[in-house]
């Protein structure tokens, strides 16, 4: 009998007899459990792996029930044949023999992440005429010009310099840069507060790996940004959700949960809460830092899009009125110039900020140290700023353009509020209009976008959706919009009375 690797996961919400199954489902498919192999007694298997001898019966019964397994009394369980032991989608095993059985032995924190079912399936996206989903540009925004010159000045003036550079926390230049850079939201802090970081995700998951034990508890915004979700979960931690509002975060809701339990951890986007676009309120804000002060919970402050806001100047950060240091700061280069431009950075206290370059030197070592030079030319010759302020009037017509288009193109039924900042617009669907059917009629017509239930830790949202104006002109928003109208018209079409 091969020695099995299982170990199960308690923090999923599939039952233990499902991973089970799954798990001996796995090699049976792999030619790991050849055909009429005895598997262990329902009491012995279960004492090895540590299960309950019912766990145990029940993965064995289900997989006699698919034909995985046969059973025979008195005589034990084997493996049936292969036929009817191999799952549909099993895939053929190498002619050489039996593949590897993986599955067995993935870490926890790796099984542990979850993404909503076609959550980020982009049907034809590669063929779409109108690319709602978020995370992208519009490439004719692009600073061509602008990075050329500061490229070469990398290459030509730098390259020597930064050829063996090995500082974790970074280009000392850069982070300079950086400090001097953040005076803007009124955040005082130096070059030995930052550390940069290959984009925003990475400064989320190096905080995750620092501070989060297996089983710790995790405070997300339900809805809020996947990626984050993604760090935290790989990480160990069990995620709870607060509620968010015009307002942003519920903090009525996280006071009533730090009440009940010990949370490692809250995050939070309070510039623009992903993907409602709504600014958390300053009573709210100073309510958050009170929480966090008064249960000693650390805050994670994704500052990832203070650039793109519209009309009144934005509200300060979070860590200007962060007179412990329990504010995390985090902030990205990717948005404000392309998403290849894997360039971030994290502003923390003097503790933390140690253990983050520690994680950064097992990652790798450090980023891009071409990028990180090129990104400070940017940042010192004003090159940086003068292209957000273009960028930002880019932001803002597509902004005004969505709106146009969703209050004269959708039906009765279609839930919108105008974002107050960010990239993106949050809509909530008629309960009539079933979220697959629309997501592949959509695409049929060349639109593609950002599916509600990407944004929640247990798959809520389905009735929303999440579209991008950064993308693509106002022009081609407005016509995406009417696309998308009108299939969400046709569904309310053919179904009058509502889902089921």
């Amino acid at each position: 009998m091969l020695e099995l690797a299982f170990q199960p996961d308690r923090e999923r919400r599939e039952p233990l007899y499902l991973q089970l199954a799954d798990y001996l489902s796995v090699l049976v498919a792999a030619d790991r459990l050849p055909e009429g192999e005895r598997l262990p007694a329902t009491r012995e298997l279960a004492s090895i792996l540590q299960l309950s001898r019912n766990t145990v019966t029940q993965a064995y019964q289900r997989l006699v029930d698919h034909g995985v397994l046969r059973s025979h009394v008195g005589q034990g369980t084997f493996v049936a044949s292969r036929s009817a032991a191999a799952p549909a989608d099993a895939g053929t095993p190498p002619a050489s023999g039996r593949e590897f059985a993986w599955d067995g032995l993935f870490a926890q924190g790796t099984r542990r992440v979850t993404i909503p079912p076609r959550a980020t399936d982009k049907t034809a996206s590669d063929a779409a005429r109108f690319d709602f989903t978020g995370g992208q540009v519009d490439v004719q925004g692009l600073p061509v010009a602008e990075l050329r010159r500061a490229y070469r000045e990398a290459i030509t003036r730098h390259l020597p310099s930064v050829a063996n550079h090995r500082d974790p926390l970074g280009w000392p230049a850069l982070r300079a840069e950086v400090a001097k850079l953040l005076v803007g939201r009124g955040i005082r802090c130096g070059p030995d507060d930052v550390v940069i970081t290959s984009g925003a995700q990475q400064a989320l998951d190096f905080v995750a790996r620092a501070l989060i034990d297996p089983g710790d508890t995790a405070v997300v915004e339900q809805p809020g940004y996947f990626g984050a979700t993604l760090a935290l979960q790989s990480a160990g931690a069990h995620l709870v959700g607060v509620g968010v509002d015009a307002d942003g975060l519920r903090t009525d809701e996280l006071a009533r949960l730090l009440r009940t339990r010990r949370a490692k951890l809250v995050y939070t986007t309070p510039a623009a809460q992903v993907p409602t676009g709504a600014i958390l309120s300053d009573a709210r804000r100073a309510a958050l830092l009170d929480l966090a002060d008064r249960y000693q919970v650390p805050l994670l402050e994704d500052d990832y899009d203070s650039e793109f806001r519209f009309g009144n100047p934005p509200l300060p950060a979070l860590k200007v009125r962060d007179a412990a240091g329990q504010v995390v700061y985090v902030g990205t280069f990717s948005k404000a110039l392309f998403p290849g431009m894997r360039l971030g950075y994290a502003i923390a206290a003097k503790p933390l900020l140690a253990r983050l370059a520690l994680v950064r030197g097992i990652a790798g070592f450090g980023s891009d140290a071409l990028a990180q030079v090129a990104v400070t030319e940017m940042l010192a010759t004003g090159a940086l700023e003068r292209h957000v302020r273009r960028l930002r009037a880019r932001c803002t017509e597509g902004r005004d353009a969505l709106i146009d288009a969703l209050d004269r193109e959708m039906p009765d039924g279609v839930g919108f509020t105008a974002p107050a900042g960010g990239h993106a617009g949050w809509l909530e669907l008629p309960r009539e209009v079933d979220p697959d059917a629309l997501q592949d009629a959509a695409a049929a017509a060349g639109v593609v976008y950002s599916r509600g239930d990407t944004f929640t830790i247990d798959g809520r949202c389905a009735g929303h959706l999440a579209l991008s104006f950064i993308n693509q002109p106002a022009s081609r928003i407005a016509e995406g919009v009417a696309r998308l109208a009108e299939c969400i018209r046709a569904q309310q079409n053919t179904h009058p009375g509502g889902t089921t």
